[in-house]
């Protein structure tokens, strides 16, 4: 039986560019930050020979983890990551924030899918706002106000 969540990874064309970003963005070092080519590893992932980069960084006010993963062997061929595209995931970040947030993650390089954080008009989240962004390698990131 399923007992929790642990982590979300994001394969990235260059993990050290991806965990500088997302050092800045939670203001902290990964817990992991190693390369992964143990046998286990190649059966794992299905790849012989596999090689692979990782930065994992806890998630700050979570359990959750996130891992950028970098195939260093093979290498991959990049992929359309538009949010529309099926198949494409994103990152939803709680902020009690989100206009000092927003600010950031644009400062940080990251591209706002919006002018503004967007007010939520109907369902669950009614009455909060959000805000999407694209990191500088692609991955869709949702910044969900919680107050």
């Amino acid at each position: 039986m399923l007992t929790g969540f642990l982590h979300t990874g994001f394969t990235v064309a260059d993990v050290n560019a991806a965990a500088g970003f997302y050092q800045q963005l939670f203001e902290t070092e990964p817990v992991v930050r190693r390369v992964f080519e143990q046998p286990y590893t190649a059966a794992q992932v299905g790849y012989p020979a596999a090689r692979l980069d990782i930065a994992i960084f806890r998630i700050p006010g979570s359990e959750g983890l996130l891992e950028l993963i970098e195939y260093v062997n093979p290498v991959g061929e990049p992929v359309d990551t538009e949010t529309k595209n099926p198949g494409t995931a994103h990152l939803c970040l709680a902020t009690d924030d989100l206009d000092a947030d927003y600010a950031r993650l644009a400062e940080l390089g990251a591209t706002p899918r919006s002018d503004a954080p967007v007010p939520i008009t109907s369902g669950p989240n009614t009455g909060r706002r959000v805000a999407y962004f694209r990191d500088p390698q692609g991955i869709t990131l949702e910044l969900m106000e919680i107050l």
